[in-house]
Formats: C-alpha cells, sequence, structure tokens
C-alpha cells in the first residue's frame, strides 16, 4: 500500500466514505444501522479492515437481501469509480455465483440472533484468507467504536462529504487501493466459499474459543482436499454374510413399503377417494352409506414387509499416543493430527453416500492413556463436532474406552451379527496392538502415523497381513509434495478397504 491513514481523521473519513458505498438503493439510516454490527465484530476478528461496504455487502448478501447498485462515485474520483466497477464485476459477482452461498446463508440464519455478527465476521475473515487479500487497513477498536456510535445520518453526510472532495487525500487513496486489491485478489481465487465455512457456521453455537474453530476449519478443509482424489463411486468387493431385517433411517418415519393393494377391510384414512362419489347431499341414506354398512367400500393396504439391508459397524480407534502427531510435516498444510481428524470427516461422508443402502454405524473410540488421563480430550471435542450431523441421526458416536483389548472384544461380540471393520490410527507404529485372540473377524486396519508420510496395513486374519507400501520411499521422494501425495493414497486404500 502506498497510502496510510495516518490520523484518526483520516480514519474517520475512510470508515464514513466506505460506508457510503454500501450497495443498497436508496441507502437510508436503518441499512446502516443493520452494518454497524458487522464492522464491530469483523473488527474484533482481526484488527486490519478491508473496505468497509464489503463487510455489509457480504452480511446482506448471505442474508438473503438482494443487492442494489450505490450511489455512483463522483467524477472528481475516476479512479475510485473504477476500483468500485472492478469489484462489483469480480467481488460481487463471484460472491452471488457461488454454490455454497445457500448453504452459507441457511446456517447463518439458523444462528441466534446474537450470534449472527460474529458469523458474519467469521465469513469476512474466510472469504478474505481464500482471496489471499492483505491490504487491509488498520483501524483502532476505541476510534472505530467511537466512530460508528455517532448516528447514521451524520456518518452519512460526512462519507458523501469525503467523497465529493476534488483531488486526493489519504482516505480515499487508502479506500481506491483497498477495492484494486479485492478485485485483484478474487480473479486469483480458485473459490470464495466452501464447504468449511457453511460446516463452521452450523457449529458456531458450540465451538468453544477461537482455537476450537480454527481446528474445526482446518480439520473440514483437509476432508475436502482428500475428498477430491476419491472417485465418485466405487464398488463394494462382495461379502459373505447374509442381510438381516433392521429399522430404515428415515426422519420421517414413514411405513415401510407404502401401499401394495385395495380391499374392503381398512380404517377411513386409507378410503379409497372415488368411493367419495357415492356420498350425496340429500338427508335419507345415500349410497356411500349403504356402501359402509354392507362393508363394501374399498381401502387401500399398506406393504407390511420388512426391510432388510446389511449391517455394518465401522469403528475408528484414537490410541494416547496419537498426542505425538501433534506436529506439521513439509508439504503439507495442516498438523497431522488435523489430517486424520479430517480424513475420518471424509470417509464417513463417503461411506454414508456409497453404501446408503445398508444400515452404517459409525463408532470413535478415544483410548485412556495407562494412568486413566485422557491426552486427546481436545481431539475428542473436536471429532464430536465433525460427526454432530450422524450423532443426530443415531448412525454414529463418540466414546471412549480404557483399553483397546475392551474395544476388540467388543466388536469381536458385534461381528456375529454385522460385518465389522476396525481402523487404527497409530502414531507409535505398534502393529502388534490389534492382535486379539477372538479377533478373527474382524477385518483391522492400521493407519501407521509414526513417519511424516502415512500407510495402512490390513489385517483380515491371523495369517494375512497387507502393507499399502512395500518399503520405504527414497528420501528425496520423502520430501516436499511426497507427504501430501501419501496422505492421498491411504485415503484411497482406505476407502476400498472399507467397502
Amino acid at each position: 500500500m502506498s497510502s496510510e491513514l495516518r490520523s484518526p481523521q483520516d480514519t474517520e473519513r475512510w470508515l464514513c466514505a466506505g460506508l457510503c458505498l454500501i450497495r443498497h438503493e436508496d441507502l437510508t439510516a436503518d441499512a446502516l444501522t443493520s452494518a454497524v454490527p458487522w464492522l464491530l465484530a469483523t473488527l474484533a476478528e482481526s484488527p486490519a479492515l478491508p473496505p468497509p461496504a464489503f463487510i455489509a455487502d457480504l452480511g446482506r448478501l448471505v442474508a438473503g437481501v438482494p443487492l442494489a447498485p450505490s450511489a455512483p462515485v463522483p467524477d472528481t474520483q475516476p479512479r475510485l469509480r473504477a476500483a468500485v466497477r472492478a469489484y462489483d464485476d469480480h467481488v460481487l459477482a463471484r460472491l452471488a455465483a457461488e454454490p455454497h452461498l445457500e448453504a452459507v446463508s441457511a446456517a447463518l440464519a439458523r444462528l441466534p440472533e446474537t450470534l449472527r455478527p460474529r458469523g458474519v465476521a467469521f465469513l469476512v475473515a474466510r472469504v478474505l484468507t481464500r482471496m489471499g487479500f492483505t491490504a487491509g487497513s488498520p483501524v483502532s477498536p476505541a476510534l472505530a467504536r467511537r466512530v460508528l456510535e455517532r448516528p447514521p445520518t451524520e456518518l452519512l453526510q460526512a462519507g458523501y462529504t469525503a467523497l465529493r472532495e476534488s483531488g486526493t487525500s489519504a482516505a480515499l487513496e487508502r479506500l481506491t487501493e483497498g477495492y484494486e486489491a479485492l478485485a485483484s485478489a478474487a480473479r486469483r481465487a480458485h473459490a470464495l466459499l466452501g464447504d468449511a465455512e457453511s460446516f463452521t457456521l452450523e457449529n458456531l453455537e458450540h465451538l468453544q474459543g477461537k482455537a476450537q474453530r480454527m481446528a474445526l476449519e482446518q480439520a473440514v478443509e483437509a476432508a475436502e482436499a482428500l475428498s477430491r482424489t476419491l472417485p465418485p463411486k466405487l464398488r463394494a468387493r462382495p461379502v459373505s454374510t447374509a442381510p438381516l431385517p433392521m429399522a430404515l433411517e428415515d426422519e420421517a418415519a414413514f411405513p415401510q413399503g407404502g401401499f401394495s393393494s385395495v380391499s374392503n377391510v381398512g380404517s377411513l384414512e386409507n378410503l379409497v377417494t372415488s368411493e367419495l362419489v357415492y356420498m350425496e347431499d340429500e338427508p335419507n341414506l345415500d349410497l356411500f352409506d349403504v356402501r359402509y354398512v354392507e362393508g363394501e367400500l374399498l381401502y387401500y393396504t399398506r406393504d407390511e414387509s420388512i426391510s432388510v439391508r446389511r449391517r455394518r459397524v465401522i469403528t475408528f480407534v484414537l490410541p494416547p499416543d496419537l498426542v505425538d502427531a501433534r506436529v506439521k510435516d513439509a508439504g503439507v498444510r495442516w498438523q497431522r493430527v488435523v489430517v486424520s481428524m479430517g480424513l475420518l470427516l471424509c470417509l464417513v461422508r463417503r461411506l454414508s453416500l456409497w453404501l446408503g443402502s445398508e444400515e452404517l454405524h459409525f463408532r470413535a473410540v478415544f483410548l485412556h492413556a495407562h494412568d486413566g488421563s485422557a491426552p486427546l480430550e481436545a481431539e475428542r471435542g473436536l471429532c464430536e463436532l465433525l460427526l454432530r450431523e450422524w450423532r443426530a441421526r443415531g448412525t454414529a458416536e463418540v466414546l471412549t474406552a480404557a483399553t483397546l483389548d475392551e474395544v476388540l472384544t467388543d466388536a469381536e461380540a458385534r461381528a456375529k451379527r454385522a460385518r465389522v471393520d476396525l481402523v487404527l490410527l497409530d502414531a507409535s507404529s505398534q502393529v502388534e496392538k490389534v492382535s486379539h485372540p477372538g479377533a478373527s473377524r474382524i477385518e483391522r486396519h492400521v493407519l501407521d502415523l509414526s513417519g511424516p508420510s502415512p500407510r495402512v496395513r490390513t489385517i483380515r486374519d491371523k495369517r494375512e497381513d497387507l502393507d499399502s507400501r512395500k518399503s520405504e520411499a527414497p528420501l528425496g521422494a520423502a520430501l516436499g509434495s511426497a507427504h501430501w501425495e501419501a496422505w492421498l493414497g491411504v485415503t484411497l486404500e482406505l476407502a476400498q478397504g472399507l467397502l
């Protein structure tokens, strides 16, 4: 940036002039009043602000309010006029066409009224991060609060006065550069909104602090990145277990099968509608009454057959030594344990889609340390948020257990009536942990996280042990992007193995 806001007067002019550029037809005091909480919440999120109108425009857009052209920029500011036009074309038009906008708007609308300014501030920060925007203007929170507490009409008057000034000033120069930087960054950005934004907004009410929110964002981003490499559909390998009768997961709880036939026995709510033609307005008995007494009315009958589906139980085991995976490797954007949480979410999403015809049940079990402590308490809270949708449906649960033997014993009991897969996320490279006298019917997968390049080991019985990598990669290939390529490889291998 070539210009800076050196004085409080420059900062005040920058704020007021920026508010006058909100995309609102016939900008009124009420429209400006609704944008003030969003500005203050964004300032609490980051000390450097983008042009103020961007915050208000994004808040109105996700709130479902259509954007309208604002008052034209005066001819005395030709560079600012061109920058605002580029901002309309490359930022607002991109945001309005984003495929995730509807999901983000729905998630924001479900938040309590008091949390929505915080949600808008989160969205502003996320969009700026996705664009790589670093040209924010540092603003003192005390000064911004003092300016924004003034009457809206006074703010608009001061803003229009600043825009009509002839020549250049530090405030208008800074505002122009901010709009130019926004348009330039949006042209380079791949996407302005994504699944991470809607997922975090849905859980914003349950997040405890900024650290947990950032962990959730990063885990969802990792899940998105891993999911891009998976094919839209994978073929499940044949299994020998017979299907079992069980209840379908259906939020509406409709009877299974629907109407199957017509008979003369039933209740009035199942009456065939064509029977109503026998009703007449005369007070005497009509043909409908006669058919009812004689039992000749026709009724729909329901199919009471039992749904038959295969039962699947997939258990993810997270031992306490996973704390050693709280490291960041070269070529990977996130910590090793965060990527493992993203891998768990990615597999749950894809398996729920691919195996929708089966009764799936996911279990994430966190093991205690030898002294009874819970070193993965933060990861357990993150996992509960990541699986909140499936936990609400009753198809997933997050548990704790004392030892791995306890988990294997429970899995062996479940294997009598279902196919059971167990995935151990191991950071100590001790595959012998999953050995158990009665676990021959359990398919065990060990995700070795002891090194920067993960690998998968599958154990289907006591004699078969399949390793995803026969030998260690050369040192040169294990640096940089090779670590992330290894994550992509084990994601596909685990998905294929669990099918």
